[in-house]
């Protein structure tokens, strides 16, 4: 009987084992790259995200932002032989200028019920979290890396916050201080992003209590690698007048691309 339990156990190692190995291979080799654009747009009031608290400084908010320069950063990752999905859990925006960029960038609306409400993932349904359903796309797609587009924003109120970080799961921290490096070196302080000699830092989010962390925590269960992008402040004015200028904005989402790219590629 013994013997039966240990053969038994052994059994179920293995095949848990084997299954780890094939999906860490399937992400291996996988060419796609997901790109979520993070909130929704909302018919009447706008995008959803973190925004600047006035218009001194320029008036950004992030979910609009993205849609404008999302398309630069897919470009980057396409032109280095790698394929991108981009998607955005709310539905086509109203605004019709930010449809259109929709629609010529070929992103896929997830159009979540209630943009707002908790959902479950279901690749592996004991994560939930509101924004959940961009993630059961992301996985569908049997992805290499996924990128959740974001700005953060520390108050309502203008101050300088210089703590930019991208946010990652285990399976992400390569990914994460890559993309981390290239904002470092390109668009901080000697890039022309005033950031009083901060470095983009790198920062493990596992704990679903907190902002994304059952979206990371799904795709590391999958040993997906998964980053947010929180390196800019909107409430910060010397932030804001950076990425108010669209030749600043491009060089930004590019540089997200070009750090995606650095990873891949050294896989």
């Amino acid at each position: 009987m013994k013997n039966m339990l240990t053969i038994m156990l052994a059994a179920l190692f293995c095949l848990t084992g084997c299954t780890q190995q094939m999906m860490q291979a399937q992400v291996r080799d996988s060419r796609i790259v997901v790109l979520d654009i993070g909130h929704y747009y909302h018919p009447e009031r706008g995008g959803q995200g973190a925004r600047t608290p006035d218009k001194r400084y320029g008036m950004i908010e992030e979910c609009e932002y993205w849609y404008r320069y999302v398309g630069y950063t897919a470009r980057i990752i396409e032109q280095a032989g790698y394929q991108c999905r981009i998607c955005c859990r709310g539905s086509l925006p109203t605004d019709k200028g930010l449809a259109e960029i929709a629609i010529r960038e070929g992103v896929h609306h997830v159009n979540t019920p209630e943009p707002n409400a908790i959902y479950r993932n279901n690749h592996h349904p004991h994560r939930m979290a509101v924004g959940m359903l961009s993630t059961n796309y992301a996985l569908d797609q049997k992805p290499a890396a996924v990128v959740y587009l974001h700005h953060n924003s520390m108050t309502n109120h203008w101050m300088v916050y210089n703590k930019g970080a991208i946010y990652c799961n285990e399976s992400g921290s390569g990914l994460a201080q890559a993309v981390a490096r290239v904002i470092t070196d390109t668009i901080y302080d000697k890039g022309g992003m005033p950031n009083h000699g901060m470095h983009c830092g790198v920062i493990l989010r596992n704990d679903g209590r907190k902002g994304g962390g059952d979206w990371l925590n799904a795709c590391n269960d999958s040993y997906v690698p998964a980053i947010i992008t929180e390196a800019t402040f909107l409430s910060n004015p010397e932030h804001a007048r950076f990425l108010g200028k669209e030749k600043n904005a491009i060089r930004y989402a590019e540089a997200i691309g070009h750090g995606v790219v650095n990873y891949l590629n050294a896989r």
